[in-house]
Formats: C-alpha cells, sequence, structure tokens
C-alpha cells in the first residue's frame, strides 16, 4: 500500500492533524478489520471503492463516498476494504469540528456519517474539490482552501482545544486535575465544555489516545514485545492492559491480537 502525508500550513494547524493518501490494489478477498476504540476526528474522501461496514453484527453496508468519523469509545463496527483502495484522509485536531461547525461532538461518538449532514453544503466543495484535483499535493491544496475558508467563518480558538492537543502531543500522559487547574474553569463547567467539544469525557479521551498508542506501535514494530509496549503507552503493566482491552474493545488481546495486523489508522 502506497501511503503520503503531509503536515498542514503552520495557519490550519489548530484544526488539522494532518493529510493523508492511501493507494493499493487488493485481491477479491480484500481485507477486515475492528474500528478499535481511538480518538481521532476524520473526513474519509474515497477516491477508489468505499469501505463496507458492519454494525454491531447488522447488514453489511456500503460506508457514504465522503464520511465524517468521529472518536470511538467501544468496538462496535467492522470495517471490510477490496478492490481498489484510494482514499484521501483528513486527520482533525480533536476539537476541530466543534469549532469549525458549532456541532455537539457527542452525536458522532462511535458514528461515521456522510458529510453533508455534519457540514452542510459546504461538504460538497470539499468533496468536489479534492477530487478534481489532480494529485495528492493539489488535493492537499484544494482541503487547505476549504478549511482556511472555514477557519474565516469559525469561532476563536478557545482552552479546550488548546488542552485537548496537549493529551494527545502527550499521549494521554498528563493529569487531568492539573489541565483543570490550568484551564480556570471549575471542574464540571471543564469536563462540561470538554465533552461537548471532543466528543468523549477527559478522562475517557485520555484513555483512547493510550490505547491507540499501543495499537500503533503493535502495528509499526511488529517484533517488539507487548511489555515495552505497554510500559511505553502509560500502563502500569499487561493485566493493566488486558482490563482496558476488554472496557474498551469488548475482549482479550488474545481475541483480538490477529485482527490489529490489517487496522489501518492515522498516525497524525
Amino acid at each position: 500500500m502506497d501511503v503520503r502525508r503531509r503536515t498542514p500550513h503552520p495557519e490550519l494547524r489548530s484544526i488539522v492533524r494532518s493529510f493523508e493518501e492511501r493507494r493499493g490494489q487488493l485481491g477479491p478477498g480484500g481485507l477486515t478489520w475492528p474500528l478499535a476504540a481511538r480518538p481521532h476526528q476524520i473526513i474519509d474522501i474515497y477516491l477508489g471503492d468505499p469501505f463496507r461496514l458492519r454494525i454491531d453484527d447488522g447488514p453489511l453496508q456500503t460506508a457514504p463516498e465522503t464520511v465524517v468519523v468521529g472518536p470511538q469509545a467501544a468496538r462496535r463496527t467492522q470495517l471490510y476494504m477490496s478492490g481498489e483502495v484510494h482514499i484521501f484522509n483528513i486527520l482533525l485536531q480533536p476539537a476541530a469540528l466543534n469549532r469549525l461547525v458549532g456541532i455537539d461532538m457527542t452525536s458522532l461518538v462511535n458514528e461515521g456519517i456522510a458529510a453533508p449532514d455534519v457540514l452542510g453544503k459546504r461538504a460538497l466543495l470539499l468533496s468536489d474539490a479534492v477530487r478534481s484535483a489532480a494529485d495528492f499535493a493539489t488535493r492537499v491544496a484544494a482541503a487547505e482552501r476549504w478549511f482556511g475558508m472555514m477557519l474565516d467563518n469559525s469561532s476563536a480558538q478557545d482552552g479546550i482545544g488548546h488542552t485537548s492537543r496537549l493529551m494527545l502531543a502527550t499521549r494521554g500522559r498528563v493529569r487531568i486535575d492539573a489541565l483543570v487547574k490550568q484551564s480556570g474553569l471549575s471542574a464540571r463547567h471543564f469536563q462540561r465544555r470538554f465533552t461537548s467539544q471532543v466528543g468523549l469525557s477527559s478522562k475517557l479521551y485520555a484513555r483512547t489516545i493510550r490505547f491507540d498508542a499501543a495499537l500503533t506501535a503493535h502495528r509499526n514494530e511488529p517484533m517488539k514485545s507487548w511489555t515495552r509496549i505497554v510500559h511505553e503507552a502509560g500502563y502500569f503493566d499487561q493485566a493493566h492492559f488486558v482490563r482496558e482491552c476488554h472496557a474498551l474493545v469488548g475482549v482479550g488481546p488474545s481475541q483480538f491480537v490477529g485482527e490489529w495486523e490489517n487496522i489501518l489508522s492515522p498516525d497524525g
């Protein structure tokens, strides 16, 4: 699979973490993997065959051609990929969608929703601009122009955006009470605003960051021991990680580990 990634223009980095494009050709068998607990907010634009998905053992369905995916707090979706893979992926900052369109992010938790249902008619401008571009570089430029337009009409950046980005940068290894103190808000007000703007409570958000860090480390360095991976991700020990796996995925690592090899997740 050919993967290209680019960091956005500095003026957009409070909104966008990265742009990414994946291209490849799979046989008829394809790949399947679970959409595990993770902190990311993503816009996916399918330029090849869209993914298919199954939610809670329901019927198989096809993903929208342009989809907004919210943070995932529990395993409930299985993804299937086959044929021509060509995806333009926009990895967003944790409070970006709330800032750009004012959406209460709790409505996007564990969801993947057609972009027009989240962004309105502006979603078509983004999709059309990306699809009409000739290559990855011009697709990035088209998306950056769209985000610049959106940013001009957005609300001002606030402390929750900064706090959530700090949590990502430290892989969730930061004390929540210290963040509350730095914010100047009461604990109750901080938690209410954080959950509305990011989608998950600050504690659960930190947990999904750590869990995603462990999965990413295993994918990138499969020969590294799990003991080292879970320690570097911030878990006390492997037993702690096993408990989190049950809580966030619903099964233990031994039942889940085989599927991890296929997981496609943005790195930011």
